[in-house]
């Protein structure tokens, strides 16, 4: 399967490739950014080409898929977006980040609408669910704003579900 283009009205998203190896090394090693989903920040950039490498052969192997967010106007990467794991007709969980000078214009809810729609109709994932520290504020809104029910909470983090009937009334 070819890796799905997606768009929204400001966004491109499309395949990471290893000449966003700057542009990934920039946020990661961003400590306000990767620290939500890394132990600590990235120091090297052959640290980000493992990463970009990881992301495409859980494509390759239908295990996953990883955006690269795109402002549609100037084409600069400003984030990620994606599933970390999917399953046919199953559960898929999702994963994102944005580089923290786009925080707070609304970039993350549109390109999450997006694949959260192509993971129903095109993926046809029953659920899809995110997880994210509890003092992650601005993601735990991202999906509540998305949708999303709170599933579970452990001492520090939540975790969250959506369904299609839940996406439906968005």
């Amino acid at each position: 399967m070819n890796f799905p283009l997606l768009e929204t009205n400001r966004l491109l998203l499309r395949e990471i490739t290893m000449d966003d190896r700057f542009a990934i090394f920039k946020n990661y090693s961003d400590p306000d950014v990767a620290n939500w989903f890394f132990e600590k920040h990235i120091t090297q950039i052959e640290q980000a080409e493992q990463i970009i490498g990881a992301f495409r052969k859980n494509a390759e192997d239908g295990k996953g898929y990883t955006w690269a967010i795109l402002l549609k106007e100037s084409r600069e990467l400003i984030g990620t977006c994606g599933y970390e794991n999917f399953v046919v007709g199953d559960r898929g969980e999702i994963g994102f980040d944005l580089a923290k000078v786009h925080w707070g214009k609304g970039y993350m809810l549109e390109a999450l609408g997006e694949i959260i729609t192509y993971g129903f109709d095109v993926l046809k994932v029953s659920t899809v669910c995110a997880h994210t520290y509890s003092h992650n504020s601005r993601a735990r809104r991202v999906l509540e704003k998305l949708g999303f029910r709170v599933e579970a909470i452990d001492m520090d983090s939540h975790s969250y579900v959506l369904s299609p009937s839940d996406w439906a009334c968005v």
